[in-house]
Formats: C-alpha cells, sequence, structure tokens
C-alpha cells in the first residue's frame, strides 16, 4: 500500500478536475483526517484514568477477600464447634 501527501494528491487532483476543486476536496480531506485523529486521540485513557480503575479494582478485591475469610472462618467454626 502506497502513501501519498497532501500536496501529491492536490498536484494529481488540479491536472484532472481544475485546482479549485482540487483545493476543495484535498481541504476537506485534510480536515477529515484532522476529526478522526482528534476523535480518537480523546477517548485514549490517560494515566490518571489507569490509576483510578486500578485503585477501585483493588478495593473491590479486597472486599471480597474479606468477605470469603469470614466465610472460611465461619466454616471452621461450625465444624470445631459441632
Amino acid at each position: 500500500m502506497s502513501t501519498i501527501t497532501i500536496t501529491e494528491l492536490y498536484s494529481l487532483l488540479s491536472e484532472k478536475v481544475g485546482k479549485e476543486t482540487a483545493q476543495s476536496l484535498t481541504a476537506y480531506i485534510e480536515q477529515k483526517i484532522e476529526k478522526n485523529i482528534e476523535y480518537n486521540t480523546r477517548h485514549l485513557a490517560t494515566r490518571k484514568d489507569l490509576e483510578k480503575g486500578f485503585k477501585e479494582q483493588s478495593r473491590w478485591m479486597l472486599g471480597v477477600f474479606i468477605t470469603l475469610a469470614l466465610m472460611i472462618l465461619g466454616l471452621y467454626a461450625t465444624i470445631l464447634l459441632k
């Protein structure tokens, strides 16, 4: 797959469809690419987002661990008190 720059695209299009149409088309393509890049980078996770998610996950895992530990201790207590 070969790549082409905006200026190369403009020069190729200006020969076939005229300078004004080529300029409009390349400007449209350039804006579309910039909007697409902006949209994609807006949805990237930042370091702060990742740290927040890790803290929430750690709290959840601690809660599950404490619950399981209490359940196991309760089972031991019921077995030993029989």
